[in-house]
């Protein structure tokens, strides 16, 4: 079997486990700001497309709750933190690039940029 096929047969494997899990996030945002606004809304839209009933997303205004930002090493907003399934998974910004944020998340598999 070839390698990029190998690793795509695995990445597809490794997202089939992931499927029936509960997932938990953390949206740090910066109050009503718009990209943090834009975070939420994408998230929201990406959850309620891969994985309906099956997620929980808990929001952190850091103008609100500054220590909860320093105990998670929050330095900009929006972050995006994956909690639950492990591994932790970070991503900045206001998850506009849906592709890309969906294969950090393991909600999708990711595609293989070889040919």
């Amino acid at each position: 079997m070839e390698p990029t096929k190998k690793a795509r047969k695995g990445a597809r494997r490794k997202y089939a486990k992931l499927r029936g899990q509960t997932y938990v996030f953390r949206l740090f945002v910066a109050g009503g700001e718009s990209n943090s606004s834009q975070a939420a809304r994408n998230l929201t839209r990406m959850c309620e497309e891969h994985i309906k009933g099956r997620y929980t997303i808990d929001v952190v205004d850091v103008l609100k709750d500054a220590a909860a930002a320093q105990e998670n090493g929050v330095l900009v907003t929006p972050t995006l933190m994956l909690i639950k399934p492990f591994p932790k998974v970070t991503v900045l910004g206001n998850l506009n690039d849906t592709r890309r944020v969906l294969a950090a998340l393991r909600l999708a598999p990711a595609k293989s940029t070889a040919v």
